[in-house]
């Protein structure tokens, strides 16, 4: 098995609560398919490309990392790696599958609780408000979706 199929990946939405500690839980389907040393060894929150925040296994982490450095080397720009790097927080989930989701990273998405929405973004995990997340979505063009879905399956 090559250790591409070995990697997880994620689909799928669910919203779970932020408690008033800053604590929420990663969904069980999302911690299942991760292996469960990776899971002890926790993940790592970043500041996504949009209003939302990127959570990694560190394996994950660690691919997403190099890339940024590639880019950050060949742009000559190494704030770009200092920021991505910055931004970056490990977490560790208790027994219950809860972290803490840094209030800083709250603040840039957004979050203000008390739901959090996680969808699974294939090697990544994509953690938002939901109102926001719900703008989103409404304001993507519904010409697109179909230019998409002609590209994609061929209707």
């Amino acid at each position: 098995m090559s250790e591409l199929s070995k990697a997880p990946y994620f689909y799928g939405s669910f919203e779970n609560r932020l408690n008033s500690k800053g604590q929420v839980a990663i969904p069980k389907r999302f911690r299942t398919v991760v292996p469960a040393d990776q899971v002890e060894a926790g993940f790592v929150l970043v500041q996504g490309g949009e209003e939302c925040v990127y959570m990694y296994t560190h394996n994950q982490f660690g691919e997403v990392k190099a890339r940024v450095r590639a880019i950050a080397v060949e742009e000559d720009d190494p704030e770009f790696f200092r920021s991505f790097m910055e931004s970056a927080h490990a977490v560790d989930l208790d027994s219950q599958g809860r972290f803490v989701l840094p209030v800083g990273l709250r603040e840039k998405a957004r979050i203000v609780g008390p739901d959090v929405l996680f969808i699974g973004m294939d090697d990544r995990i994509e953690i938002w408000e939901p109102s926001l997340r719900n703008k989103v979505a409404r304001d993507d063009s519904q010409e697109k979706r179909k230019i998409e879905a002609r590209r994609i399956f061929g209707i």
